[in-house]
């Protein structure tokens, strides 16, 4: 079967034998074949580890053996550290090790078998090939739930990020009533803020405010955009150090919450209210997933994502 790594050549769909058991865990497995696979900040950082033999893949979804559409939580944590039996398994000590795609097979392949546990059935009206954006979304929502967002806070989106991650934590954020504006880095930005009924453009102050680039410059405009005791979620990817301006969170005494991970709240899954608010906003997708390309293409989406070249989400579609 197709799998895509990162090769001596660069990005490459590769021939890997099928998987016969999963990478990790005792379970014997679910056999999905993925349909529709995102590239993210993440699968770009990784690139620059160098080659791996390890298929990328953590924002996917895919059919059963019956057909069954499905979108993937990629955890397999332990089950047996004390997170696990709190049931917070999101916080399992395995941490990143436990990510499909990220510490071992992932789902940008022909197939990929990983426990019944990660399955995630989708509602009425949301089409598998959008399901890809149930991982991100979930990440947000998560956020959104440590960040104790409620109805009547102004929420801003500060850097949207170049595969427009922050952007779906606006999205949720609109979701649960709250009145949303975005600072777009361009016009791609604010085309599709309009089209997810977001506001263009900051004034005053929120209460809230979603980082979504991970740069020095966009936690700086955060803290300059919160209002005192307001609180900034850092959702985007931090994989080097930062330096930014401290006074700011100092003076206003702002609280930080870092959202990497998705788990579970009183309404189930995070990522089982991720697929619900995609089916009930197809404009999300619409607006989010601005190219699709083939598996065998892979090298070329991979190469478009990481460009300047104004984009969102890139897909991959095995």
């Amino acid at each position: 079967m197709r799998a895509v790594r990162h090769t001596p050549e660069g990005i490459r769909p590769v021939e890997v034998p099928a998987p016969t058991s999963v990478a990790v865990g005792n379970d014997k497995g679910v056999r999905i074949r993925p349909r529709s696979v995102g590239i993210c900040q993440t699968d770009l950082n990784m690139v620059g580890f160098g080659p791996r033999e390890m298929t990328f893949g953590h924002e996917f979804a895919g059919v059963l053996d019956d057909g069954t559409p499905v979108a993937i939580e990629p955890m397999v944590p332990c089950e047996v550290c004390e997170f696990c039996a709190m049931g917070d398994y999101h916080w399992c000590e395995k941490s990143h090790e436990m990510i499909a795609g990220v510490a071992f097979d992932g789902g940008m392949a022909d197939e990929i078998l990983l426990p019944e546990r990660c399955l995630v059935r989708l509602p009425h009206g949301l089409d598998v090939a959008n399901a890809c954006l149930c991982e991100p979304l979930a990440v947000n929502i998560h956020s959104l739930m440590l960040g104790r967002l409620e109805s009547r806070h102004r929420v801003a989106v500060v850097g949207p990020g170049i595969t427009g991650f922050g952007l779906l934590g606006g999205a949720a954020a609109r979701w649960r009533g709250c009145v949303v504006d975005v600072e777009p880095d361009h016009d791609l930005h604010a085309a599709a803020a309009e089209h997810m009924g977001l506001g263009v453009g900051l004034s005053g102050t929120y209460d809230v405010v979603i980082e979504g680039d991970g740069s020095e410059r966009s936690i700086t405009r955060s803290a300059e955009v919160a209002r005192p005791g307001g609180t900034v979620l850092l959702v985007a990817g931090y994989y080097q150090n930062k330096l930014f301006e401290v006074l700011p969170w100092v003076l206003k005494e702002l609280t930080a919450v870092w959202g990497t991970f998705y788990g579970h709240h009183g309404a189930g899954r995070a990522f089982d209210s991720a697929a619900a608010l995609l089916a009930h906003r197809p404009e999300i997708a619409e607006a989010m997933i601005t190219q699709r390309f083939p598996l065998d293409g892979a090298d070329e989406a991979f190469a478009l994502a990481a460009s300047d070249t104004p984009t969102l989400k890139v897909v991959v579609e095995p």
